[in-house]
């Protein structure tokens, strides 16, 4: 380091920020033991000037009317401040971890957090603990620094909140998911979605809804099918022709089936031959039934 006269801009280093001031009535000893003594240690600037050391003995000089001296460092300024506070200071190792975490973003050291909790003496577990919070609950970060809150309890909060951020992500992830398929599947009512006209669970619960009626429609198209069919193939089984000589003019089967007079006619018949011949194509075209 080399003595300056005054380089100072005015700007306090990040890194040095962490650190809380003196309380008053510890700004005011060491200012009175400047005033007896003179200020033994300068304020370390770096070499931009802003201040990296010293934001207590500088305060206490202006309280106490003394010039203050300077001097600069020129290494790694984010090394320093928490190598001279960690030092200088009686910190637990909550909050050396967290000054460490803290002090990371500003360094530009290629080896970065693990240097710098060689520097301050901290484990790598209380590193990974001060990272959870930083990440989780930041705004606990000061209140660990200061010594109200402990790095454990500003920790176990983080687990909480990150516990909830990864269930809020999953339920992101599968409502995403869910948007999709209903948009493949039902565009209607995705577009009232979309649209924040229904809540994405009433419109997936109506389209299991009409899928459901969808089903149960097929359902009944093939059984009745399946049974008019059977039952068409029981009365022509013998001789189709049969049928004819059998018929009773003075029947009236429209009387019982409602719907469908068309049927009761030669062309009717031959119609609904014509049908069963579509059919038999399509199920043809689709594999043939099976």
């Amino acid at each position: 380091m080399q003595a300056v006269e005054t380089d100072f801009t005015g700007e306090i280093h990040p890194a040095a920020a962490l650190f809380p001031l003196l309380p008053d009535d510890e700004l005011r000893e060491l200012a009175d033991d400047i005033t007896a003594n003179g200020l033994i240690h300068p304020v370390v600037l770096d070499p931009a000037g802003a201040l990296i050391d010293g934001r207590n003995r500088l305060a206490a000089c202006r309280m106490a009317g003394v010039a203050p001296a300077f001097t600069v460092y020129d290494g790694d300024a984010v090394a320093y401040v928490l190598s001279a506070n960690v030092s200088r200071r009686s910190l637990s190792k909550g909050q050396k971890a967290m000054a460490t975490v803290l002090g990371h973003r500003f360094s530009f050291n290629e080896n970065g957090q693990q240097a710098l909790a060689r520097s301050a003496d901290v484990s790598a577990g209380y590193v990974g603990m001060a990272e959870v919070v930083t990440k989780y609950a930041d705004e606990l970060a000061p209140a660990v620094m200061a010594g109200t809150v402990s790095l454990n309890d500003a920790y176990e909060e983080a687990r909480v909140r990150k516990g909830v951020q990864r269930v809020r992500a999953e339920q992101e992830k599968h409502a995403e998911r869910d948007l999709s398929a209903l948009r493949a599947g039902a565009p209607d009512l995705a577009e009232l979605v979309a649209e924040e006209r229904m809540p994405l669970t009433a419109a997936l619960t109506a389209w299991r809804e009409r899928e459901q009626e969808q089903q149960e429609r097929e359902q009944r198209t093939t059984t009745n099918f399946a049974q008019g069919l059977a039952l068409l193939y029981g009365v022509t089984l013998d001789r189709p022709e049969r049928v004819a000589e059998m018929w009773l003019p003075d029947e009236n089967p429209k009387a019982v089936i409602k719907g469908v007079e068309h049927l009761w006619t030669v062309e009717g018949v031959r119609a609904m031959a014509r049908s069963l011949d579509r059919v038999a194509d399509a199920f043809e075209a689709r594999g043939g039934l099976q």
